[in-house]
């Protein structure tokens, strides 16, 4: 059931990241998301990972994936 509350949470944040650029704000998926959207425009292969920061709090970051096959990350979006 978690896995599932997690999907929608993308799916129906995936919208929200069309009005991010509007309204300057949003929280790390909806930046990740946006980021991810960019990064793909641009033709590299992204993807959000979800995990938790140091301190034991949530966080949605991106990886992309370079030329070379390696993955890298995009923690901090500000």
């Amino acid at each position: 059931m978690k896995t599932l509350i997690i999907i929608l949470c993308f799916i129906l944040c995936s919208s929200c990241a069309l009005f991010i650029p509007i309204i300057k704000g949003g929280d790390c998926v909806d930046r990740a998301v946006e980021i991810r959207q960019e990064l793909k425009k641009q033709g590299y292969e992204a993807r959000i990972i979800l995990g938790l920061t140091g301190d034991g709090r949530g966080h949605a970051w991106v990886e992309y994936k370079e030329k070379s096959g390696k993955w890298i990350p995009i923690y901090n979006y500000r």
